[in-house]
């Protein structure tokens, strides 16, 4: 797979998405410095791998850094939507007084109810200055970003605000979003999907509403909790008089068949597709990450 600068990871709820953020991260720092932003609000991928969270508004009254390091070449950052609300404007409002006198007012909350999608769009102006500055720099950023649904809805709002706003900054931004989201060597989707129907289903969708109404790249797909299908058919039937082992030997035969009957589904459909395989864990840690990110950057060949 080609990588853009800036690689959003989204997939149905239960798929895996923010243990391949935290995997793909990892990869990706081996090679280059690298970026782990989370967007769905849960730093579940940040957690994963190991470093806390800081909320980017947070860190900005503090003083502080918006990053913290996990890896020698890792850092994470967190953003939200009324974060990055308040630093656009005070972007604009220099004057920090006057600044925070306008966020707390009533006036302005009926401004932002007045353009709906407006928080969500400066989380996309975020991310269009994130993947600008990895370009300057040479490095990577991985976005655990929400599900499937949100996400969709989220990569759709610059046109909107173009529209609400037809001069003036807001479109001048929302111009220059709408370019970095269809810039394939800037930005692209990666969808996260397990060997099961409805993942299945939800996956190949994503990617057709990306790539035909929002003309937005999917970089590809990858194919998680793949388990290996342990027993050949000649060897079950022979257990057919232990019933219970025949059914559990059944059911494993057939979920790996079923992956690689979604590999197939997808790379049908123009994906392409790494895979990952089933871990019995009982918890997920750095340890599992290291081990999946090593096995993603062979499947991917980040290089």
């Amino acid at each position: 797979m080609t990588l853009p600068r800036l690689i959003f990871v989204t997939g149905k709820g239960g798929t895996g998405k923010s243990t391949v953020s935290a995997a793909l991260a990892t990869a990706l720092a081996r090679r280059r410095p690298t970026t782990l932003a989370d967007l769905d609000g849960r730093h579940a991928a940040i957690r994963l791998v190991g470093a806390v969270a800081h909320d980017t508004g947070a860190a900005k009254k503090n003083g502080a850094k918006n990053s913290t390091e996990s890896a020698a070449a890792l850092d994470v950052i967190t953003i939200t939507p009324h974060g990055e609300l308040e630093t656009f404007i005070e972007r604009i409002v220099p004057l920090r007084a006057v600044s925070r006198r306008m966020l707390q007012s009533r006036t302005f909350g009926y401004v932002t109810t007045a353009l709906p999608g407006l928080e969500a769009f400066l989380v996309l102006e975020r991310l269009r200055q994130l993947a600008g500055q990895a370009a300057l720099k040479d490095r990577f950023v991985a976005i655990d970003a929400p599900a499937t649904g949100h996400a969709l809805e989220l990569l759709a709002v610059a046109g909107g605000i173009r529209n609400l706003a037809p001069a003036g900054t807001l479109n001048r931004l929302s111009s220059a979003v709408e370019e970095f989201l269809i810039d394939r060597n800037r930005f692209g989707v990666i969808v996260t999907v397990t060997p099961e129907e409805f993942a299945l289903r939800e996956a190949l969708e994503a990617a057709g509403e990306l790539r035909d109404r929002l003309n937005i790249g999917c970089v590809g797909a990858v194919l998680n909790c793949v388990p290996p299908a342990l027993f050949t058919a000649a060897e079950i039937a022979k257990l057919r008089r232990h019933e219970g082992h025949a059914r559990l030997a059944d059911r494993r035969h057939e979920s790996a068949e079923f992956a690689r009957h979604a590999r197939q589904a997808l790379e049908r459909a123009g994906i392409a597709v790494a895979e990952l395989p089933m871990l019995y864990a009982a918890t997920l840690g750095a340890r599992e990450v290291a081990t999946l990110s090593r096995r993603l950057a062979i499947e991917m060949i980040i290089q």
